[in-house]
């Protein structure tokens, strides 16, 4: 395997509103769909559809989602086979308004069942893939364990910090690469990060705690890459947004399938930054991604 994934797999309602609503408001919706989601399966998703063999752990539940779930990843090209069944599949409410900015209440469902021991159970598949990428929609002991494991045999450990949880030192230290946005990157550090040299503040101090990477996305404002060696930044691409939801992890997708390559650093974050513009200019979070995204 090229990337082993470690994360959620959700089901997105998603309501096409004119502004996202109000305390006490009640706000009529123009469109509805159904998309399928999670922070997990839109990474696999788009690291399948980039060419890599992604290998997924996780849980859906044992209702029809789930198993439109498992199905959707199977027909990107996912392996699905360490995909347990338990519970109610993960759900997301989202509201999109015609800005494309969107809200996002969720219910955690089965990935909150996804255990430590379950992933002990597959350290042979995490052991023999070149990277491990992993989210924080599932419980944080079994994040964990998986990087537990990946740093145990020398992988490179993408872990992108959202939703936001504090971490413990002994996790970070395992962490080649972290991608926070820049209200994650305030929430980690403590550091507000308003200004330029802020964000290097706040890049030096997860440094410092011994992770190797710092990449932060930082939206329209492109994003900031810092190790012990460059730094530097990536203009964002000006395209019409029509849906920034799963942009952010259509970036980490794609940073862990050209790290896999061999990419350089910038070279990798031009390409994820790349792929995330292109989805934002499409409905859901799992768009078909064009063969000329590839070039």
């Amino acid at each position: 395997m090229d990337i082993t994934l470690v994360g959620s797999i959700n089901i997105d309602l998603v309501y096409r509103v004119p502004y996202i609503v109000n305390s006490g408001e009640t706000l009529h919706s123009a469109t509805y769909s159904v998309h399928f989601g999670g922070k997990g399966a839109n990474q696999a998703v788009t690291a399948g559809q980039l060419g890599a063999n992604v290998h997924f752990i996780g849980k859906v539940g044992k209702d029809d989602f789930g198993e439109q779930a498992i199905n959707n990843l199977q027909d990107k090209g996912v392996y699905v086979d360490s995909i347990r069944k338990e519970g109610a599949t993960g759900q997301a409410m989202i509201q999109v308004t015609d800005a494309g900015d969107n809200a996002i209440v969720l219910f955690s469902g089965a990935n909150f069942l996804v255990t430590p021991k379950q992933i002990e159970q597959e350290a042979a598949i995490i052991s023999s893939s070149k990277a491990l990428l992993l989210q924080l929609e599932i419980p944080l002991d079994a994040v964990e364990k998986a990087v537990e494991i990946a740093s145990q045999h020398g992988k490179i450990v993408i872990l992108n910090p959202a939703p936001f949880q504090r971490l413990p030192d002994s996790l970070l230290k395992n962490i080649t690469f972290i991608t926070p946005n820049e209200t994650e990157l305030a929430q980690l550090t403590g550091i507000e990060v308003t200004t330029e040299e802020n964000i290097r503040s706040a890049c030096r101090l997860l440094l410092d705690k011994g992770v190797g990477t710092v990449v932060v996305t930082l939206g329209s404002r492109g994003s900031f890459y810092m190790n012990h060696k460059e730094s530097g930044w990536v203009q964002a691409l000006r395209v019409d947004t029509i849906d920034t939801t799963g942009a952010g992890d259509a970036f980490n997708g794609a940073l862990a399938v050209a790290l896999c390559r061999g990419k350089s650093l910038r070279s990798s974050v031009v390409f994820a930054t790349k792929v995330a513009a292109f989805v934002v200019t499409q409905m859901g979070a799992q768009p078909l991604i064009p063969e000329s995204i590839l070039k």
